[in-house]
């Protein structure tokens, strides 16, 4: 198979069946596993210190035996974690599938990225990686539909266990078709896996600590990390709990706000691919300056509708800000040691989620849901720092 039509396959389907879940696990959660409100931050923190610890394990697993492989034991785990969470509605086993979650995408997140980048040996990167995003928001939006079809026809919970089937059935599907021509793996003869693995990270520490751009960019990660948590923990509070939402809206209202923000990420995307072809970290700059105050105006607007189009602004434009970021990073790496170096950024990045979402959680807590989204916004000002520090040589 061409290997750009895998990377779109793969990023499509993987996003189609984890859209699924993702679009009535807050139902399910509550409907049928009667979970509290301590309960669902909680399943959120175990999923994010998951990330946070295996990140660079997982990274060192696909730099010495393959990306490939990495990529099919992390889609087989998260498959794995929407079967237990589906076939057992409780806590304990819901939390032991965010943990699940969390460990197979670590397995995913740095190495999908250093494949297709080897594969294509860095050429027309940023139109792939776009595309690939793309490919995700169609894949997204296709599952927001299916999800509410199965959902309504049979019910909530078969939903996630049909979408768990599928994502084993893709791992499986994957370990046949992907092709992995580039890889050379940082393994070196006569040398323990323990002493790899120190080498690669020391390796990844000294080139991240060598480029003005990777510092800039690891800065970048760990505020953004600090900032998404948060809001993506209460702005769907914000709806319901601002504008009294019942449980039957806010079904339908839901995969309305997933549906057209997925829409527009398309859109938007195919706007950047056409019309920025250089200097990411100038237009990065502009988006996230539009994002904070989009954030901020969310928190304190007092009509519906105008919420909602705000709503569908941030989402868009944080959509954009993950694969212009990769593709910046991406341009300073090399092929050895690259999934290493990128679970090194995931790894901040799951630091941030993981310190700044109980911060805008406690702050939300004693003032409100609106106090704490204008935090989460305020966090994001640091980027533009960096960003503008960046702008003459990204």
């Amino acid at each position: 198979m061409n290997i750009k039509a895998a990377y779109y396959l793969l990023a499509s389907s993987r996003s189609f069946c984890i859209q699924i879940v993702f679009t009535l696990n807050a139902i399910y959660y509550v409907s049928q596993a009667s979970l509290n409100p301590l309960q669902l931050v909680l399943l959120g923190t175990i999923m994010e210190l998951a990330i946070l610890f295996f990140e660079i394990p997982t990274g060192l697993v696909a730099d010495i035996f393959g990306r490939k492989k990495s990529i099919i034991i992390g889609t087989f785990l998260i498959g794995s974690a929407h079967l237990l969470e589906g076939s057992i509605p409780s806590f304990w086993a819901i939390a032991i599938g965010a943990a699940l979650w969390g460990i197979g995408w670590t397995f995913i997140s740095g190495a999908e990225t250093a494949w297709i980048a080897d594969e294509l040996e860095n050429k027309a990167l940023d139109t792939t990686l776009l595309n690939g995003a793309k490919c995700s928001s169609l894949g997204s939006f296709l599952g927001i539909i299916v999800s509410v079809l199965v959902g309504i026809i049979f019910t909530v919970q078969i939903a996630i266990l049909i979408a768990g089937g599928l994502l084993i059935l893709i791992a499986i599907i994957s370990s046949k078709v992907i092709p992995e021509t580039k890889f050379i793996s940082i393994a070196r003869e006569g040398t323990s896996s323990i002493k790899q693995m120190k080498i690669a990270l020391k390796e990844s520490l000294s080139l991240i600590k060598g480029n003005t751009i990777l510092l800039g960019l690891a800065a970048i990660t760990l505020f953004t990390g600090l900032a998404s948590e948060g809001f993506d923990r209460l702005w769907g509070a914000h709806f319901i709990e601002g504008f009294q939402m019942n449980e039957e809206d806010a079904v339908y209202w839901f995969g309305a706000f997933y549906a057209i923000a997925f829409l527009l990420n398309i859109g938007l995307l195919k706007i950047v691919e056409t019309y920025v072809k250089e200097r990411f970290a100038i237009v990065l700059v502009l988006l996230n300056s539009l994002l904070v105050v989009a954030m901020i105006y969310f928190a304190i607007a007092e009509q519906f509708l105008i919420a909602a189009i705000l709503y569908w602004g941030i989402a868009s434009l944080r959509a954009v800000n993950y694969p212009l970021v990769s593709v910046m990073t991406n341009k300073q790496l090399h092929s050895q040691g690259r999934a290493t170096t990128l679970s090194m950024y995931g790894q901040l990045d799951a630091f941030g989620q993981v310190a700044g979402g109980p911060l805008v959680g406690i702050i939300a807590l004693y003032t409100s849901v609106q106090g704490g989204i204008i935090t989460a916004a305020l966090l994001i000002i640091p980027t533009l720092f960096f960003l503008w520090k960046l702008r003459k040589i990204a």
